[in-house]
């Protein structure tokens, strides 16, 4: 697989990275499959590993501690923090690295900023950043992250308060059309050299139809890695042949697949961009919580 630079952080990893939320009975997989998926991804040259605390109640990151606890030097490993506070926050790294079976995370997320309030809660006094900084101190985390799936300019809010290492954001192709991370947030992270990871590439399974273009249209983004939820070893095998044989979305080829999926430009397929993840009918409001 092709592999880029990772930021300014003197590292680099193939295009496809390892989304570690499916591994999980909650999707059908049980710890066997999932220990086969992690290590074969290894074997196959995957590198980079995303997790959270949150995941189906720490099940994800316990059973990735499971390889870890083995393979830990052939693998980068993300997880995040839900908590906002910085007590709140500490308490779940220290769970995190237990479930993982490790001394320390190479990067550390604050998750899901999905409003301005949120924002000020994790980098105000007694926030969750304070948390990560002094974590970093101590040789518990690596890198500081923070992850965004709403409104890009949030984002660029955040960089304004704090020089994050890295960020998550949605970056599937639907995104392009309304709270446009690529357009908005991706052209200020490279300037940077912020290291950008891309997720919800398959739009949370509404572009499961359509594995290969999506895939192509998110190695074309001018990103660090792209990480992809697995949860069969036919699902990881997929995309590792479609990554291993990437060559750039030509402009004729990305208006296509616009054009195609175009339809499914509607809150009910996005509800990562909407005022109620549950009842996804109304798109999130530029400036929420500020």
């Amino acid at each position: 697989m092709i592999t880029r630079p990772f930021g300014k952080l003197g590292v680099s990893f193939p295009i496809l990275s390892f989304g570690g939320q499916r591994i999980v009975d909650e999707h059908n997989c049980s710890e066997d499959e999932a220990l086969q998926i992690v290590n074969t991804a290894i074997d196959r040259g995957i590198r980079y590993f995303d997790t959270a605390w949150v995941y189906s109640k720490g099940q994800a990151e316990t059973r990735l501690g499971k390889v870890v606890k083995h393979r830990r030097k052939e693998m980068w490993i993300a997880t995040k923090a839900w908590d906002t506070s910085r007590d709140g926050a500490r308490r779940q790294l220290e769970e995190s690295l237990t479930r993982l079976q490790t001394d320390y995370v190479d990067e550390w997320r604050l998750h899901h900023v999905w409003d301005y309030k949120r924002l000020d809660e994790f980098t105000g006094k007694g926030g969750a950043l304070e948390a990560a900084i002094k974590a970093r101190e101590e040789g518990l985390v690596r890198h500081i992250s923070i992850s965004c799936h709403t409104d890009p300019q949030i984002l660029v809010e955040a960089f304004n308060r704090y020089p994050f290492d890295s960020a998550l954001v949605a970056l599937s192709a639907l995104d392009h059309f309304i709270f446009s991370f690529a357009e908005e947030f991706l052209p200020l992270a490279n300037q940077r050299g912020v290291a950008v990871i891309a997720m919800k590439v398959l739009g949370l399974g509404s572009l499961t139809h359509e594995v290969e273009r999506s895939l192509r249209y998110a190695f074309s983004l001018p990103v660090s890695t792209v990480i992809v939820g697995m949860e069969s070893m036919a699902q990881l095998e997929q995309n590792l042949q479609i990554a291993e044989s990437f060559t750039p979305m030509t402009d004729e080829e990305r208006l296509a697949f616009f054009k195609d999926i175009m339809p499914l430009v509607r809150p009910e397929k996005m509800r990562w961009k909407t005022t109620d993840w549950n009842n996804p009918v109304q798109w999130i409001p530029r400036n929420r919580g500020r």
